[in-house]
């Protein structure tokens, strides 16, 4: 989710890094983030979830960080904030509509086509009598 802006208020201060000028250094990383984006992320060639993605991912990301002579700190977020709440339930919300509304729209497309056949079928069998 992160800190709204936080990017466009740090742009202009920002820049990348290589890896190496961090030797030496501890890094805190945001452990929620790398689990979500193993998870939703990590795939097959079949689009399938790799399983285990989140363990697989975690110890890549780590194997770097301690090949470059980092140390990592994980850090965890805590309960969220009733703002994030807030925005996290907005969002269930608008998931939960977009998947009634994809549902109806397929019934829908559903019914239509099968009309559309039962309408051929019908005249078809008028054709030949």
């Amino acid at each position: 989710m992160g800190v709204q802006g936080l990017w466009k208020l740090l742009e202009c201060t920002g820049r990348p890094i290589n890896p190496e000028t961090l030797e030496g250094k501890i890094l805190a990383v945001d452990i929620s983030i790398w689990l979500n984006q193993a998870v939703k992320g990590a795939r097959d060639r079949h689009g399938n979830a790799i399983e285990n993605a989140h363990l697989l991912t975690l110890f890549h990301r780590l194997c770097k960080l301690l090949f470059f002579r980092i140390r990592p700190i994980f850090v965890f977020d805590g309960e969220a904030p009733l703002l994030k709440k807030q925005t996290l339930a907005k969002r269930r919300h608008r998931k939960d509509a977009a998947a009634d509304e994809a549902k109806k729209t397929s019934d829908k497309l559903l019914r239509t086509f099968l009309k559309r056949q039962a309408i051929k079928a019908t005249l078809a069998g008028n054709k030949e009598k």
